[in-house]
């Protein structure tokens, strides 16, 4: 399956807190706990490019997003997805991400330089609970 299930779709467009998982150049998976969007059938999260995972991206362009429920831990959303970089020179995604998750961009306390939106189109969704 490579769409979000009605029945989990909650968890994509909630302001959750979700893992991000990249496959570094020795091989090693890297997580990163980061905040993202829905945006129709793929997920934008916004990066900066001097962190290790835009790295890993970079090199190995697929990765794995997965959401917990925080009311059940046992209802959760994989999605495995191919991955791609866009720039973000107005920083409008950094801006909608961080509005999503209630936050002034104004104020709120992040790095700005460098800025990507990393845009993940899923190949394979796993719903479970």
């Amino acid at each position: 399956m490579t769409t979000i299930p009605d029945s989990h779709r909650d968890l994509l467009d909630g302001a959750n807190i979700a893992a991000l998982s990249t496959v570094g150049a020795d091989g090693t998976p890297q997580v990163t706990a980061l905040w993202y969007l829905a945006e129709g059938d793929t997920i934008a999260a916004s990066l900066e490019t001097t962190r290790q995972k835009y790295k890993n991206v970079v090199s190995h362009p697929k990765a794995t997003l997965f959401i917990i429920d925080p009311a059940n831990p046992f209802r959760t959303l994989e999605i495995r997805a191919s991955a791609t970089i866009e720039p973000d020179p107005e920083l409008a995604l950094f801006d909608r991400v961080v509005r999503h998750y209630g936050q002034d961009p104004e104020t709120f306390p992040a790095p700005r330089d460098h800025r990507v939106v990393l845009r993940l189109t899923p190949t394979r969704v796993v719903a479970q609970g």
